[in-house]
């Protein structure tokens, strides 16, 4: 995540007054992502075609084993690519045997799509957006929760009334309840599931939470940008992000759908209630039984 307050204006760019809302599902990361493959492929031939002549004079066993290398490395980074993108696209992990548990790919990629998609005049926040729901998706393939599951929730300070006094991002039980802005329904949440909440001010702070409370899932709010800043930073702890809403501009008064967070927190926690389901049918077929005995 970058050192900046969570919340607050980004330098060199343009603020409106009020943003409409984006959803641009995978495909436009999708399509930016196969142009970098295709750029990424085209380089590592052209790099071949230049350096091929010069390999071959110093000695044929090195031309050889160069061209064995760069070969393996493009076809290792293509299969990796292809695979995780028809994991997304079907829903399912394949092959069992192929690891994707680290989206280290995803995240290069997205890096270089942003500056594609700037030469296309596409907004860093709707591919961050597409990048995020992607991420998403791929994060729900990788793995479902566990019983065990430690999740942190990270919020924006933006999310918080902009007239609110309490200092909630010291503690979020300091929230009054007013109900004038979201956190009384995450800090509802919290309790229910017993997660930790943490509004951050900073970067800083939000990576410091992490390495303290070192999370096994973290469910982040916040605008595209920070979204893609803490994905990027956060390695191969699973992600599940959702943009904020920002019905009056940018760092200021935002908000998020909470039925998605709803249903992010019941995907994280499904195994749980489908362990716990189990375990109550095993014990009323031994009640039961116990007294037919």
């Amino acid at each position: 995540m970058l050192d900046r307050e969570l919340g607050s204006e980004w330098e060199g760019e343009d603020i409106n007054s009020a943003e409409e809302k984006i959803d641009e599902g995978n495909g436009l990361f999708l399509s930016l992502s196969f142009l970098v493959i295709l750029l990424f492929s085209a380089s590592m031939a052209f790099i071949w075609y230049m350096i091929k002549p010069r390999l071959i004079e110093i000695s044929p066993y090195l031309y050889t084993t160069a061209g064995i290398a760069i070969a393996v490395f493009v076809f290792y980074t293509l299969l990796k690519y292809t695979v995780t993108v028809l994991s997304v696209v079907t829903g399912k992990n394949l092959p069992p045997f192929f690891n994707i548990n680290s989206p280290s790919i995803v995240i290069l990629i997205c890096q270089y799509a942003i500056k594609i998609g700037k030469t296309f005049g596409i907004s860093i926040d709707r591919i961050g957006n597409s990048f995020v729901n992607f991420n998403n998706s791929l994060m729900r393939v990788i793995k479902k929760g566990s019983r065990n599951e430690r999740l942190l929730v990270l919020l924006p300070r933006c999310i918080q009334n902009s007239k609110c006094k309490q200092k909630v991002a010291e503690d979020i039980n300091n929230c009054k309840d007013c109900g004038k802005c979201v956190i009384t329904e995450f800090k509802a949440l919290g309790k229910e599931y017993r997660f930790h909440i943490n509004v951050a001010t900073g970067g800083s702070l939000a990576r410091k939470m992490v390495h303290k409370l070192r999370p096994s899932s973290i469910l982040a709010v916040a605008c595209e940008r920070e979204l893609v800043s803490g994905i990027q930073d956060t390695g191969s702890i699973r992600v599940l992000a959702i943009p904020n809403l920002r019905p009056e501009g940018p760092c200021k008064n935002t908000t998020v759908d909470m039925n998605k967070v709803r249903n992010v927190i019941n995907f994280i926690y499904d195994n749980e209630n489908e362990n716990l389901s189990l375990e109550g049918k095993v014990s009323g077929t031994i009640v039961e039984a116990g007294a037919r005995g």
